[in-house]
C-alpha cells in the first residue's frame, strides 16, 4: 500500500509539471497597437533681410568747356593704397541718408572726395552709366599695390570697395541693373546745383566699357 501510494505522488507531481511547463511555454502575444501617425514637419522659412538700396541717379556726364583746355590735368595723383582704404572706411560712417531729390550719390560722392582732400588724399569722382541711360556715383582713386598700378573705386553710400574687374558684377547686383561704362574725371562742378544731371565734368582720366 506504501508502494502505491509513492507511485501515485511521482505521478502527480510528473504530470503537475508538464502542465506547469506548458504554462511556462506559451507565446504571450503582446498586444497590437497601431502607431500613432507622425505630424508632417512645417519647415520654417525665414524671412530675407531686407538689404540697403542704392538708387541710382540721371547723370549724364557734361564736358565743361571753360575748363576742359585750361591747362592739363590728365595725370592723377596716386595715394597710398592702404592708408586711404583705412582712412575712408573709418571717416565714412554712413551717417548721411540718400534722400530722392536732395542727396544722392553724386552728393555722396562730391563730400567724400572734398573729405579726402582735406585729409590729404586725392580721390576722384567715377561716373558709370547704365544700360538704361540712368547713371550712378561713386569714389575713384589711383594707387600702386605690388608693384602694380590701377584705379580703385569705393561706394560711398557702404564703403564697399570696387576693382575695375569687379564692378560690372557688383553694381548691376546692388543695383539691378546693366552696367555699360565708367568714366573718371579729374574735375567737376556742381555749380551749386544739388541735381548731378547739371554738373559740368572735364579731364578725363580714365574710360572703360563693358
Amino acid at each position: 500500500m506504501g508502494r502505491y501510494h509513492i507511485i501515485l505522488i511521482l505521478l502527480l507531481v510528473l504530470f503537475s509539471g508538464c502542465i506547469g511547463g506548458n504554462k511556462a511555454n506559451e507565446t504571450v502575444m503582446a498586444p497590437s497597437y497601431s502607431p500613432t501617425p507622425t505630424p508632417f514637419a512645417v519647415k520654417t522659412v525665414q524671412a530675407p533681410v531686407p538689404t540697403p538700396t542704392i538708387l541710382p541717379t540721371e547723370i549724364i556726364p557734361k564736358t565743361d568747356e571753360k575748363h576742359a583746355n585750361a591747362d592739363n590735368r590728365s595725370i592723377a595723383v596716386e595715394v597710398n593704397y592702404r592708408e586711404y582704404v583705412d582712412w575712408f572706411r573709418n571717416y565714412n560712417l554712413n551717417i548721411r541718408a540718400y534722400t530722392p531729390q536732395e542727396y544722392v550719390c553724386g552728393q555722396y560722392t562730391a563730400d567724400m572726395i572734398a573729405a579726402s582732400e582735406k585729409a590729404g588724399y586725392k580721390a576722384y569722382f567715377a561716373a558709370v552709366t547704365f544700360s538704361d541711360g540712368t547713371g550712378h556715383a561713386i569714389v575713384s582713386f589711383k594707387s600702386t599695390v605690388l608693384g602694380f598700378t590701377s584705379w580703385y573705386f569705393f561706394e560711398p553710400q557702404t564703403n564697399e570697395l570696387i576693382t575695375p574687374e569687379t564692378l560690372k558684377d557688383i553694381l548691376s547686383q546692388n543695383m539691378g541693373k546693366d552696367v555699360t561704362r565708367v568714366d573718371i574725371y579729374g574735375y567737376f562742378d556742381d555749380a551749386g546745383d544739388k541735381d548731378p544731371a547739371t554738373w559740368r565734368f572735364a579731364y578725363p582720366l580714365y574710360s572703360k566699357n563693358y
